[in-house]
Formats: structure tokens, sequence, C-alpha cells
């Protein structure tokens, strides 16, 4: 190799290291720029502004105490799920660079903000034709192993998308609350989507037809009735006195022919099993809108029967609630004595008798926790609280059982 050639090579090569070495210094000058501007944005208060020139600086040249700058200002942003995560990496940076004091801020700032993260599940109501369905969050592909598993996101409102094949046929916004846990079940695909027979005017129809509830339950609890006035809980012709004339022979009165007066049996508490159920429509994932049913025999005698508009809300991650306004009735029997008039005067006799509401009004309550959810459903853990006011007295009583409620 000649002189000439090995001089031309030389030059070339150092011309290359000095081209690498203008470009490092330049990224690197524009990385300390983007973190002076954020950082005096940030003293400004104008987190909007600071949080993007922060995270370009950090982008440009990864340091610590960038990444912590860009923490700080996301969660001054609000943006608190995200912020915890880059705390999270950050304690991890500085344990593997052995920044002790630093670590302990970036876990102190993890423990803080976790019990204030919103938590997101988001589960898919058929799970078999998994492979073809893709859901999407803000835009961004969800992984199958996510599913169904609680996920950190920021507070305000978050877009969730399903699509068969590629082809979206479900969307909803949902919005969370800080410490709020939330679930959304994605609905099966319609019927065009797998099949390809439908026509698009059907879509619409199937995609209604999957927001109806339908919930049936069993219970047993406790029920407090209290009356003012009873009938006979049996033949008022067996209801009877019987006297001697002084002739020896025996006269009978019974209540279908003579005057009886049926005292107030008062109130009594009591067992009452019975069925529970709810249909209704989803009118968001968290709000559900419809029929509650509570029907039962109480123990010993009487009955407990209410129905009316009710709501449900989710409240929680597995937790919901909802008011009802019931219309009903419930009764209940005790023995007790019925003066029966003769012509001797008026005897006591032991009978059976029954107290009754009549036509009654009141209010109730949904208390549920969900104890385990499928592809299809839910299995629910109820209390269910109600009053009833009616024109012959009120009744108090606390069903407790479970249902199942189809998605």
């Amino acid at each position: 190799m000649t002189p000439t050639r090995l001089d031309l090579r030389s030059a070339l090569l150092a011309a290359s290291v000095l081209h690498w070495s203008s470009q490092a210094v330049a990224e690197e000058s524009d990385a300390a720029r983007l973190f002076g501007e954020g950082r005096a944005l940030v003293v400004e208060g104008r987190f909007a502004e600071a949080c993007p020139k922060l995270e370009q600086s950090q982008r440009l040249e990864p340091r610590l105490g960038t990444q912590l700058n860009v923490a700080f200002c996301q969660e001054r942003l609000g943006k608190l799920a995200t912020a915890w995560g880059v705390f999270q990496d950050a304690a991890s940076t500085a344990r593997r660079e052995g920044d002790v004091p630093r670590e302990r801020f970036a876990t102190a700032r993890v423990d803080a903000l976790a019990p204030r993260l919103p938590w997101l599940e988001v589960r898919a109501a058929v799970l078999e034709d998994g492979d073809r369905l893709t859901i999407s969050l803000d835009g961004a592909p969800l992984a199958r192993g996510s599913w169904s598993k609680g996920l950190p996101v920021d507070p305000g409102p978050h877009i969730l998308v399903a699509s068969h094949e590629g082809e979206e046929y479900w969307r909803t916004t949902v919005e969370l609350r800080e410490s709020e846990h939330t679930s959304v079940t994605i609905p099966a695909a319609p019927a065009r989507a797998t099949v390809g027979t439908s026509s698009p005017a059907e879509a619409p129809a199937a995609r209604a037809a999957s927001r109806f509830i339908y919930e049936v339950g069993a219970f047993v609890g406790l029920i407090l009735v209290d009356t003012i006035r009873s009938s006979p809980d049996e033949d008022p012709a067996s209801i009877q006195s019987s006297i001697t004339n002084e002739d020896g022979t025996m006269q009978t009165s019974s209540c279908a022919t003579a005057v009886c007066d049926y005292p107030s049996i008062g109130s009594s508490a009591g067992f009452v099993p019975g069925i529970s159920g709810f249909v209704g429509y989803a009118a968001t994932a968290q709000t559900g809108l419809g029929l509650r049913l509570l029907l039962g025999p109480r123990a010993g005698g009487g009955s407990l029967v209410a129905v009316g508009p009710s709501a449900s809300f989710v409240v929680a991650e597995r937790f919901r609630v909802g008011p009802t306004v019931l219309f009903g009735t419930a009764s209940h029997v005790k023995q007790d004595y019925v003066r029966i008039a003769t012509p001797n005067g008026f005897n006591d006799v032991s009978s059976q008798l029954q107290g009754t509401l009549g036509f009654s009004m009141g209010l109730g309550a949904e208390l549920g926790w969900t104890l385990s959810s499928s592809a299809t459903g839910s299995i629910l853990l109820q209390a269910t609280p109600l009053y009833l006011y009616g024109p012959n007295g009120d009744a108090w009583a606390l069903p407790l059982g479970a249902a199942y409620r189809w998605n």
C-alpha cells in the first residue's frame, strides 16, 4: 500500500470520528438544553409543556436525574399511573448504580402513589375465539396475558376498542377517578364478524342484545313485620266457642256467624327464604337499569313480595351497589286469642291470626360482591335490605344470598 493511499485512509477515518464526536456533542447539547427548558417550565408550574421536553431529553441522553424529573412532572400533571411506573424504573436504575438516596426517594414515591392509582380490569365475554380478537386501550393493543388482570391507569377517560379479525365491532369510554377499581367485559363479536353472513343492518341489533342483563338468585334472611289489624288465618267457621244452656244442651258460636273481635298481633320477627331476580339493560359498562324482584314465604306463616325499578352501579373492581323503589306487601302469622260474642257474653278462643300490610311501597338497596367470573357470567354474593310501608303497618327485611348474572 502506497503512502498516499495510507494517508487518504487515515484522513477518512479521522473525519468519520470527528463527525461522530460532533453528532454526540450536538445530541448531548440538545438533551441538556431540553432538560433546562423543562426544569424552568416545572418551576413555573407549566407541567403540560415541561413533561414532553423532559421526556425528549431522557430519550436523547438517559440519566437517572432526568428520569426522576420526568416522573415528578407526570405526577404533577395528574398522570399517576405513568408517574408510578417511571418512579419504579428510576428506583431500579438507582439500585443498579448504587445511588441509595435517589433509590429511597423513588421508592417512597412509588409507595405514596400506589393507593391513589385507578385500576382497570378488562375481560372478554368469549375466550374461545380470543386468537381472532384484539383489544386496545387508548390506541395501544392489550396483550392477551393482561386480560382479566387489573391494570393501573391514569385518572380520566380511557377508550376501549374490540376488533375481530381486524374489524372493529365495539367501543366504549371508561372514566376512572383516583383509587377507583373498575371491571369491563368485552362482549362477543356479532355473528357477521365470525360467519360473515349477517348484513350491516343486523349488527346494531346483535350489539344491543349483548347489553341485556339477566340475574337469578336465592336468599335467606330476617324479616320483621308490624301490623295494626289482623284477620283469621283459618276458616272463621272453625273458630268456635261452646256454652251449656240451662236445659243441658250445647250451643256453639263461631266467627262465621257471631261477632268476633280480632286483636292486633303487633310485630314479630322470623326467617324468610326465597328467590331474587333482576332483568335489565346495561346502560354503560358500570351501570345497569331494570327491575328487581324478591319473593319468599315467611317461616311460621306469612310472606314477602317486593318488585320495582332498580339501578346497579359498579363502584369498585368487584363491588356493586344500587337503589330500588319497591312495591309489594308482607305478612306474618301469630297465635293469639279471639273474642267471640255468645249469649252469655264474650269468650276468648285461641286461633291463628294473620296480619298483612296491604299494597305497600318502600325502598331497597343492592350490596353485591363478584365472587367469581367466567366467559358467560358472574357469581355474586348479595345483601338486599328493604323497607315496606303499607296501610296496615310496615316491614323490614335483610335478605342475604347468592345470584348468577349472565353477561
